[in-house]
C-alpha cells in the first residue's frame, strides 16, 4: 500500500477512499512539527502543513486494534488527513459498518492538507435499506462526498 499510495501522490492531489478495515479509534492522524521541534528542543525545521483551522477529528468508534496504528502512521508520513469525522456533515465520526459483531468505523476518505478546504460535507446515508437490517445488501453505510466546485 505504501508504494500505491507513493506513486498516486507523485501525480498531484490525492483523494483515496476505501474499506481500509482499519478501526483508528481518536488517535491523531498527523504529525503536529511544531510541538515536535518542541519535544525535541529544536526550532522548527520543518513547514508545519496543518490548516489553522483544522477541525480535530471526532470518531465514535472509540477501538483501536493494534495493527491499524500501522495504517495511521502511513497517512501521517505521507501527510494525508482523515476527513471522516472533521468534515461537515459528519463532525461526529459516524459509525460506518453495523454488522452482528457490533458497530466500526473502517471506510475512510483521506486527502492532502491543501485539499481539505475543498470538501464542503461528508455524509453517511443512515437509510435502512443500504445496511443494518437483516435484508440490506451491505453491512456497512454508504458515504457520500460533495466536494467544493471552484
Amino acid at each position: 500500500m505504501c508504494q500505491e499510495v507513493g506513486e498516486a501522490m507523485s501525480l498531484g492531489d490525492v483523494l483515496l477512499t476505501r474499506d481500509f478495515n482499519a478501526r483508528t479509534g481518536i488517535n491523531t492522524d498527523f504529525i503536529d512539527y511544531n510541538q515536535l521541534a518542541d519535544v525535541l528542543l529544536v526550532p522548527q525545521a520543518i513547514e508545519n502543513t496543518l490548516p489553522n483551522d483544522m477541525l480535530e477529528r471526532q470518531n465514535r468508534d472509540i477501538v483501536t486494534a493494534s495493527w491499524h496504528h500501522e495504517f495511521l502512521d502511513l497517512y501521517k508520513i505521507a501527510g494525508l488527513f482523515i476527513l471522516n469525522g472533521r468534515t461537515p456533515g459528519n463532525i461526529l465520526g459516524e459509525y460506518r459498518c453495523l454488522s452482528n459483531k457490533g458497530f466500526s468505523t473502517v471506510d475512510y476518505f483521506l486527502t492532502t492538507s491543501d485539499q481539505l478546504e475543498g470538501v464542503k460535507r461528508l455524509e453517511v446515508n443512515n437509510d435502512k435499506k443500504y445496511s443494518g437490517h437483516k435484508d440490506a445488501h451491505s453491512d456497512h453505510r454508504p458515504l457520500a462526498l460533495n466536494p467544493l466546485l471552484v
